[in-house]
């Protein structure tokens, strides 16, 4: 299972359909909130609300994987309820990448595509999940730099 994962467009529709041109094969493509876009102009991305969207969007979005579920929201407030049933915790909100593991959980930031807070020229993140090996590689947007590249059994 491929997703392409991305957070605090902030209005940027352009880099959204580069991102989509240059990855056409993705099982899912997630936006995690501060879009700023309707759902028609934000497809093929699936979208949570961010504290700056004014489109109706769900709070929070939850897909099974092949290693677990995966829980999405815009701000890193996560409930030890969400915590305990999901296995990928993503956020948004910070437009700082992350990528750490707590236990079995792994906690993940794609960043922000537009305007990094992170001495980056802008994130996005690919997840790469099956029942065997998977891998999480977030990537510089502008200097096409592997920032993250982390391989898990």
């Amino acid at each position: 299972m491929k997703i392409l994962v991305v957070s605090d467009s902030h209005g940027d529709e352009k880099i959204l359909k580069e991102l989509v041109n240059a990855y056409p094969n993705m099982d899912y493509y997630l936006h995690a909130g501060d879009s700023g876009l309707d759902r028609d102009t934000l497809y093929p991305f699936e979208s949570v609300k961010g504290n700056t969207d004014y489109y109706p969007f769900d709070e929070l979005i939850r897909i099974y994987t092949p290693k677990g579920y995966l829980l999405m929201k815009h701000k890193p407030s996560f409930t030890n309820e969400q915590i305990k049933d999901n296995k990928f915790l993503i956020n948004g909100h910070t437009h700082q990448y992350k990528f750490y593991i707590e236990g079995d959980k792994i906690f993940l930031n794609p960043g922000s595509t537009t305007l990094p807070r992170d001495n980056t020229n802008g994130t996005f993140m690919i997840m790469d999940i099956n029942e065997g090996s998977s891998s999480i590689i977030v990537y510089d947007i502008e200097a096409k730099d592997i920032l993250i590249n982390e391989q898990m059994v």
